[in-house]
């Protein structure tokens, strides 16, 4: 019980310096002693602890992260489950070469992530840190902590929650979207018919990069409906590649996001020659989330923006990615239960079943999994408060209030635009690990409850939209 008090007095201190997170754990919860922090695993393989170049991508993660948690690196091996294990970290960075970075081990660290305890659920955030050479890798492991106002689109998101930013169509020609600071955005319909120089110059401003359409490992198409360029990847460089002018290569300032979120493919690392590290190597992107395969179900990929970008302030882009998937194993959970008690599940159902399955496991994060980079925090629809406080009994009570502010609207997208948006449960990250969780009150709201989260269905929530829903709970070791 000591341990967890001593982390939850290191997450309040540390995000109250950032800025960057909720600030709402009380006082009383809180140990002054700080000699525990969280953990931080740096998972290498041995061909990147055997190169000196890439050890040094290790070296300077664990130097960059060692202040604020308790660093371990582990080398990938038989023993990486028990080990981790033995470890529980919160975050595990995974450093491998490109010619590494292949489906299966993606595949694997998903199902390495939900092997830590007996839930479904997954018990850690994790990325991957590669590059086209060492010192791409290098990059990724020495970014600074920053609030996303400034974005890009080549497709519609909800652009009004940046201070400024530009979105281009990729189904209507000529038609885009301006945000300047302090005004709404506004819609035009004078872009070019040929958007590729323009979005590469939009790059150079842009922290946060969001695109759909089709793509492959080595290009993006930027127009979906219409004719429009490409960006390409070759010999580890980015080009534009216009489809009325000559190619020309791009380079772009600045620390980058790229949410591919209906790209196909695009996130997969087949070769070191592909767009995923052409794009952290010459658009300065240090966190991109993508498919490793082609997507036609969406679930995975543009449900991040649910958590992101729709509700901001509130999760980085490791949180929102690692949210989105509980909330797909709860979904996957609950439609696998309701099948297997059904006489005949409707087609419809067992298409909505199977893709959830397909995407539990494709699309992958690169970077940083601990690099704080979420939105200004902002309202949305409603108010989601946890605090933690002493009983009368001296124990630990935790209380997560979830307050409606809109109404009928509470819970809806500003942009739904995109594939299987809308419909999220709630959830709650914790600041730290509360072992064996105990619900106090709130079951009426069927709560999921882990020793990492808690989520309550949407559809439980709607049914209380003239209130505030309020959960409790504490660990059993404070239960009893």
């Amino acid at each position: 019980m000591n341990r967890m008090k001593i982390q939850r007095f290191l997450i309040c201190a540390l995000l109250i310096v950032l800025g960057l997170g909720v600030k709402n754990l009380t006082q009383s919860c809180l140990a002054q002693d700080s000699s525990m922090k969280l953990g931080y695993a740096i998972v290498a393989t041995p061909a990147v602890m055997e190169d000196e170049q890439w050890k040094g991508v290790v070296d300077s993660l664990k130097a960059k992260r060692e202040a604020d948690y308790n660093v371990a690196t582990i080398l990938w091996d038989d023993n990486l489950l028990e080990t981790l294990k033995s470890v529980y970290p919160r975050y595990v960075a995974f450093v491998m070469k490109p010619e590494e970075a292949s489906i299966e081990r993606s595949v694997a660290i998903w199902r390495l992530s939900r092997q830590m305890n007996d839930d479904p659920y997954g018990d850690f955030l994790w990325g991957i840190i590669t590059g086209f050479e060492p010192k791409d890798a290098l990059r990724l492991t020495q970014v600074e902590d920053m609030l996303v106002t400034r974005a890009l689109g080549g497709t519609s998101i909800a652009l009004d929650y940046f201070e400024s930013g530009v979105v281009f169509d990729e189904g209507k020609k000529n038609h885009w979207r301006v945000k300047e600071p302090g005004q709404e955005a506004v819609d035009k319909n004078d872009a070019p018919d040929d958007t590729t120089h323009a979005i590469a110059e939009a790059l150079n401003d842009a922290q946060l990069f969001v695109t759909s359409g089709h793509a492959s490992e080595r290009n993006w198409s930027i127009g979906y409906a219409y004719k429009n360029g490409f960006f390409v990847a070759q010999n580890g460089n980015l080009y534009g590649a216009p489809s009325n002018d000559k190619p020309f290569e791009i380079h772009a300032q600045g620390s980058k996001i790229h949410l591919a979120s209906g790209n196909c493919l695009l996130g997969h690392v087949d070769k070191p020659d592909c767009l995923a590290l052409a794009l952290m190597r010459n658009a300065n992107v240090d966190m991109l989330v993508g498919y490793l395969v082609p997507t036609w179900f969406g679930y995975m990929g543009w449900g991040i923006q649910d958590y992101y970008i729709e509700q901001p302030g509130r999760y980085t882009v490791a949180e929102a990615f690692y949210a989105n998937n509980q909330a797909l194993l709860y979904l996957l959970e609950q439609e696998t239960t309701k099948a297997a008690s059904e006489e005949k599940a409707s087609q419809e159902n067992t298409q909505f079943r199977q893709g959830l399955a397909y995407d539990r496991d494709v699309v992958v994060l690169y970077g940083d999994p601990a690099w704080r980079n979420p939105l200004k925090t902002q309202d949305s629809g409603w108010k989601q408060e946890l605090v933690c406080e002493k009983n009368d009994a001296g124990k630990d009570v935790w209380r997560l209030t979830i307050t409606p502010l809109k109404g009928e609207k509470t819970y809806g997208l500003l942009d739904g635009n995109g594939s299987e948006r809308s419909g999220r449960p709630v959830i709650q990250i914790f600041p730290q690990k509360i072992d064996r969780p105990v619900l106090v009150e709130g079951s009426e709201f069927a709560p999921v409850l882990t020793e990492n989260f808690i989520l309550i269905p949407l559809k439980e929530l709607q049914k209380n939209l003239d209130q505030p829903t309020v959960i409790t709970f504490t660990s059993q070791d404070d239960a009893n």
